[in-house]
C-alpha cells in the first residue's frame, strides 16, 4: 500500500490528499520559523560561547531524521515503483550522508590520515556540498513529477534501487574525498570566518538553488500533495538556515547555532508528516476493521434469524413446511432407526373452509394461531416435533414412539384442541373446532421414504375424515380411535 499517492492510473499527478488543518499546520509552522530567523537576523554576529554538546545533538537529530525519510521513502518507492519517490529518496539519503560527513568532520571524527583525512577547508565545502544537492535533488524531484514518468516494472525494481543507492554512496563518498583535498578547492574559511562563502558568489548561488527549489514548491498550489506541502516547509526551512548562516559569517554565533535549528525542521518536517499519515491511516484501518468486525457480527446475526425465519411458519410461529421436511430426512436417516419406531401424524382442522367462510379468514387465521402452539406444546411433553404442513394442516413426527404410543398421543391432541372451547357453529361433527388425524408407524430398521411416510398417513387422515372426523386412524392398524366423550 502506498500511503503518499492514490491507486489510480495517472499516479504522478493523483497525490495523497492533503487536509486544510495540515495546510494551516505547515503555514503556521512556516511564517514561525520566519518570524525566528528575521529576529535572528538581527543579532545573528553576537558571538555565544561553543556548546560542545549543542551541535553534534542537533546534528545527529538532523542525521537520524534524513535517513528515516529516506528508508521509508524507498519502502514506498517498492511499493509504488514511482521515480519521483526514488528520487525523493535518494535525495533525502545523500544530504543525510553529507550532514553525517560534515558532522564529523566539524567534530574532528574523521580520521587522521589517508584519504579521508580532512583538510582546514573540508567541512566547509562539505557544508556547500550539502546545502547545494538538497535543492538540486528537490528540482530533480519536481521536474519528474511534471513529466509524468511511467511506473517501473517490477523485473527492473531491483536494478532501479542498486543503481540508485549505490550512486548515492559512491556520489557521497566521492565529495568527501573531493573535500578532505585542499589543492582542488579554493580556501573558504579563515581563522573561524567563513565570510568567504558570501563574498565569492557560492553562498548566493546555493541560496539561489534554494529559492528556486521553495517557489517551484509552492506551485500548483491547490493541487500540492501532503508530501509536497512538507517539502515546501523543509525547503522553507533550508533557506532560512542557509540566509542566517551566511549572515552571521562565524561559527558558534547565534545565526550559526539558530541555522543549526532551523536545519533540522528541514530535515525532520517531511518524516514527521510521513508518520502522521501513517498514524492516520492505521487509525483509519483500526476503524474500518472494527466497523467491519461489527459488520461481520450484524451479518452473522441476520443469517442466524434468517435461517430461523426460513424455518418458522410466520401466521403459527411454529416450524414450516421446510423444516418439517429437513428433520423428516434426518430422522428417517438417524442411526437409532435400526433400534426405534418413528411414527408421523398428519392433522387437519375439521371443516376449516365453513369456519373461513362465515367467520373470515381473520377468524380463520385466530383459529390457526390458538390450535398450533396447543399441539406444539402436547408433541414437545412426548419429545415430538410440530410443523405447519400447509393451509389447516399440522404434522407431528415422534422418534421412538409404537404405533400404540403415537395413538394415545393423537388421542390426547384431539383433546387438547376440544378443550380449546373455540365456537364452530358450521361444523357438522360438533359446536366446538375438533380435529382429525391420520398416522403411520415404521418399526425399528423398517426403510421408507418421507414421500411413503406421508402418503400413508395422509391415507389415513383421509380414512378419518370418511368415517365422521374428530378421530384417529393409524394405517396399520386401519381401526378407527375417537377420544371417550
Amino acid at each position: 500500500m502506498n500511503i503518499l499517492f492514490y491507486n489510480d492510473d495517472d499516479l504522478q499527478d493523483q497525490l495523497f490528499h492533503v487536509s486544510p488543518r495540515q495546510r494551516r499546520v505547515a503555514f503556521a509552522l512556516s511564517l514561525f520559523l520566519a518570524c525566528f530567523t528575521f529576529g535572528a537576523l538581527f543579532f545573528a554576529r553576537t558571538e555565544l560561547p561553543g556548546l560542545a554538546v549543542f551541535f553534534p545533538v542537533i546534528s545527529a537529530w538532523g542525521v537520524m531524521g534524513s535517513a528515516i525519510t529516506a528508508f521509508i521513502l524507498f519502502s514506498q518507492f517498492r511499493a509504488s515503483r514511482i521515480l519521483p519517490l526514488l528520487l525523493l529518496a535518494c535525495t533525502f539519503l545523500f544530504t543525510g550522508l553529507l550532514s553525517l560527513f560534515y558532522l564529523l568532520a566539524l567534530t574532528d571524527m574523521l580520521p587522521a590520515s589517508g584519504p579521508f583525512a580532512p583538510g582546514s577547508q573540508t567541512a566547509v565545502w562539505i557544508w556547500c556540498f550539502w546545502h547545494a544537492s538538497f535543492p538540486i535533488g528537490l528540482l530533480c524531484f519536481y521536474a519528474s513529477i511534471r513529466f509524468k514518468t511511467k511506473r517501473i516494472s517490477l523485473e527492473r525494481l531491483p536494478v532501479y534501487l542498486s543503481v540508485a543507492t549505490g550512486s548515492v554512496l559512491l556520489a557521497a563518498v566521492s565529495l568527501l574525498l573531493f573535500a578532505a583535498s585542499d589543492r582542488f578547492l579554493p580556501t573558504l574559511i579563515v581563522n573561524g570566518d567563513y565570510g568567504r562563502v558570501l563574498t565569492s558568489g557560492i553562498g548566493p548561488a546555493i541560496l539561489g538553488l534554494n529559492a528556486a527549489a521553495f517557489l517551484l514548491s509552492l506551485f500548483p498550489y491547490k493541487k500540492r500533495s501532503v508530501v509536497e506541502v512538507w517539502l515546501s516547509v523543509a525547503s522553507f526551512a533550508f533557506m532560512l538556515g542557509i540566509a542566517l548562516s551566511l549572515t552571521a559569517g562565524h561559527r558558534y554565533t547565534l545565526g550559526w547555532y539558530v541555522s543549526r535549528v532551523d536545519s533540522l525542521v528541514a530535515s525532520t518536517a517531511v518524516v514527521m508528516a510521513i508518520i502522521s499519515e501513517v498514524n492516520k491511516l492505521f487509525v483509519r484501518l483500526s476503524r474500518q476493521h472494527e466497523l467491519l468486525e461489527d459488520s461481520q457480527r450484524a451479518l452473522e446475526e441476520a443469517n442466524e434469524q434468517l435461517k430461523e425465519l426460513a424455518g418458522v411458519d410466520s401466521l403459527t410461529k411454529i416450524a414450516n413446511r421446510r423444516k418439517f421436511d429437513d428433520v423428516l430426512r434426518q430422522e428417517l436417516n438417524a442411526p437409532q432407526r435400526t433400534k426405534e419406531h418413528l411414527s408421523l401424524l398428519m392433522i387437519d382442522i375439521d371443516f376449516f373452509k365453513a369456519y373461513n367462510d362465515n367467520y373470515g379468514h381473520l377468524g380463520g387465521d385466530m383459529v390457526l394461531r390458538s390450535v398450533a402452539p396447543r399441539l406444539e406444546s402436547e408433541a414437545l411433553a412426548h419429545f415430538g416435533f410440530t410443523a405447519r404442513y400447509g393451509g389447516e394442516e399440522f404434522a407431528i413426527i415422534l422418534p421412538g414412539h409404537s404405533e400404540q404410543e403415537a395413538e394415545q398421543i393423537a388421542e390426547l391432541m384431539i383433546e387438547c384442541v376440544r378443550s380449546l372451547g373455540i365456537a364452530h357453529g358450521y361444523s357438522a361433527v360438533s359446536d366446538q373446532i375438533t380435529i382429525s388425524i391420520g398416522g403411520c408407524t415404521l418399526h425399528p430398521g423398517e426403510k421408507s421414504t418421507a414421500h411413503d411416510l406421508i402418503g400413508r398417513a395422509d391415507e389415513a387422515l383421509y380414512k378419518a375424515k370418511a368415517q365422521g372426523r374428530n378421530r384417529y386412524v393409524f394405517a396399520r392398524s386401519g381401526r378407527p380411535r375417537r377420544p371417550v366423550s
